[in-house]
This record gives structure tokens, sequence and C-alpha cells, in this order.
């Protein structure tokens, strides 16, 4: 029978201990740099939408039948987390495509959380619903962020209509197209809350 020293049996049982207690390594999907995340989210908030775009098409093929579609589209730049979600949406709700009723899921790939938004044509106001996670302050116990934002945004837009004048059956009887310069706007948060993820 051998007996051990009294050190080393600390030894073994603190090499026991630090296997038991360590966890399998599970790779987590963490924000490029959250450096100054959770400071960012508390003061001075702002979504930046980048290169909004709005157009639309009416096409008719007769004087009563139209095949018209509105588009939306921008990058929604996160300063906290440095995340940017894609944001996209096509709608045939004549006339003006999009007034506001209906939410749009964005696109989030590379990133924590989620993103919607709605527009409304009418008022030329976007607002945007955002998830993101902090963990600069415990990367054990990060902070996850819930935002409202409203922004009305300043579009500068061409509207030209064409009607053929010699229009047979079969043929394109008008159309009129809607291109907005693309735009970039600071959204403000009109809700914000914040929880700890434990």
């Amino acid at each position: 029978m051998h007996l051990r020293s009294p050190s080393a049996l600390l030894s073994l049982l603190a090499l026991a201990l630090t296997t038991s207690a360590s966890p399998v390594a599970v790779p987590r999907a963490e924000a490029a740099d959250t450096k100054g995340c959770t400071d960012t989210s508390f003061r001075g908030f702002a979504w930046l939408a980048r290169s909004f775009d709005f157009h639309a098409s009416y096409v008719f093929t007769t004087p009563a039948h139209q095949n018209s579609w509105g588009f939306v589209s921008f990058d929604l730049y996160n300063p906290a987390d440095k995340s940017t979600a894609h944001c996209e949406a096509t709608s045939d709700q004549l006339s003006d495509f999009f007034y506001g009723n209906m939410p749009y899921k964005c696109n989030d790939t590379g990133r924590i959380g989620a993103t919607s938004f709605d527009f409304s044509r009418p008022a030329n106001r976007l607002r945007v619903n955002q998830t993101w996670t902090c963990d600069d302050r415990d990367p054990q116990w990060p902070t996850t962020f819930t935002g409202r934002g409203t922004a009305n945004l300043s579009l500068d837009c061409t509207d030209t209509t064409w009607k053929n004048p010699n229009w047979t059956m079969g043929q394109i009887y008008s159309s009129r197209t809607i291109k907005c310069k693309p735009v970039d706007a600071r959204i403000l948060p009109v809700d914000l809350s914040a929880v700890a993820d434990v």
C-alpha cells in the first residue's frame, strides 16, 4: 500500500475538482466586438438606417387590370453590438403598398437577436423593433436589450407616368414608376428595456 503525501493528495483533489467542474466548451455566437456595448445601449443610443430605398411600379395591361407592387430595403446598424441587419419587403397593398400595419422580419445572420420593421409610405415613417445582447460587463451574465424606435424619413422621389397612345389588347396600357433616392437616417428609441440573462 502506497501512501501519498498530503500535498500530493491536495494536488490530485484540485485536479479532480477542476476536471469535473469544467463544462464542455460550446461555441456561442457573439457580436464581433462587444466592448462598450452596455454603456452605448444606455447612453445616447440610436440606430442608423443605411441606404433606405423605396420604389414602386404600377403596370396596367388594360385600363382596369394592373400588376403593381412596392419595395423597401435598408440596412439597420446597431452601434452597441456593432451589428447590421438587412431589412427588405415587397407589398401589393394598393395604392401606397406600405401603411405601417404589417411587420416584416429582417435578416439577422451574424448577430444575436431579432429585428423587424414596418413602414408607412403615406407618412414616410419607419419603425424598428430589435433585440441585442451585451456581454462586455460580465460574459457569464449577459444583458439582453429590447428596443423600439421611430424615424420620419425625408424622401426625395420622382413619379413618372407613361401611357400607350396606340394601345391594343395584349400591350401595356400604362405604367407608373416611383423612385426615391436612398437615404440614411438616425432612429431614436421610443422604448428601451434591459434584462440580465440568468
